[in-house]
């Protein structure tokens, strides 16, 4: 492994080709430091790789995926290959302000093995919104596994951690044998960062907002579905059966679980209802009348839209 590179920036693509441009020469474009920019293609049937190619930058890298494995799978690829210090997560349709890396790498902490800035998002009418978390929502220091844990529910109103995209020391992951889980497709951030946390990393959250999201319709974390709950409920059983949590995350993981199930039969609930199945919908009702609850949630965006 070699420091004289900074940050080696990792990003995962699956037929990217109308936007991989864009996040590559954002990741090109970082001031004050050394970079290595990692693409993974992951079995792409478009014209990603050529477009990745067509970059004439030595600092450039592709690497192919021999089938598609989703973007944990083929991060895991970048990791692997990854040279720098730290080591960045650009999705293939993001971008990162010129000075973000410097910027973090300039406020970091001796200690620290994990590094977490702000986001802003970038809207479909070209508008970059305020920083998404108050100082509340993610407060500065450092970042305990149970707080990551309890400020990641569904239907609340509590802002999701999960969305962070930190930095992450190359040396402390390749120790401790940090991986993604390839199996998982949603979520998939929230599960590495959360085995940083459990395997001792100390995370440390910084007064910045770099990292720019691009918000697309038919994202897959745009629509919650009961099989994406049906996941998050096995997954978490593998995250608590690898793990033994000491008791506050243990405490945060039992009010996440009681979360998810909670939603898990509350969109149930909704399919029975929109397939006319009354009498189990009845019977969802009765034995889960705090999932119930939740289907006020629709009333309230109409009326809020109204």
């Amino acid at each position: 492994m070699s420091n004289a590179i900074d940050v080696s920036i990792v990003i995962a693509a699956w037929n990217a080709e109308d936007f991989i441009l864009t996040a590559i020469n954002s990741a090109l474009s970082q001031k004050g430091v050394s970079v290595e920019v990692l693409v993974v293609d992951d079995a792409s049937n478009d014209s990603t790789c050529a477009v990745v190619e067509s970059v004439k930058d030595p600092r450039v890298k592709l690497l192919r995926s021999d089938k598609n494995g989703g973007p944990g799978a083929a991060r895991n690829i970048g990791f692997a290959a990854a040279q720098g210090k730290w080591i960045a997560v650009l999705d293939s349709d993001d971008v990162m302000h010129e000075n973000r890396l410097t910027n973090m790498l300039s406020a970091a902490p001796v200690t620290a093995d994990v590094l977490i800035d702000n986001f802003c998002e970038l809207n479909s009418d070209g508008v970059i919104t305020k920083p998404f978390y108050s100082s509340s929502d993610l407060p500065l220091g450092d970042l305990s596994l149970s707080f990551l844990i309890k400020t990641n529910l569904v239907f609340s109103n509590i802002k999701s951690t999960g969305y962070v995209k930190p930095l992450f020391k190359n040396e402390f992951v390749k120790e401790k044998g940090v991986q993604y889980w390839p199996e998982v497709r949603i979520g998939e951030d929230y599960y590495f960062l959360a085995s940083c946390l459990a395997n001792g990393a100390n995370a440390h959250v910084l007064d910045q907002a770099g990292y720019i999201y691009t918000i697309r319709d038919g994202s897959i974390s745009s629509k919650m579905e009961v099989t994406h709950i049906s996941k998050l409920l096995c997954f978490d059983k593998k995250f608590t059966q690898q793990y033994q949590l000491i008791e506050s995350a243990l405490s945060a993981q039992q009010a996440r679980d009681k979360n998810l199930n909670r939603a898990y039969y509350y969109l149930l609930l909704v399919e029975q209802i929109k397939t006319r199945q009354f009498f189990p919908a009845l019977l969802n009702i009765l034995n889960n009348p705090s999932s119930a609850m939740l289907l006020s949630l629709p009333i309230k965006k109409r009326l809020f839209f109204w």
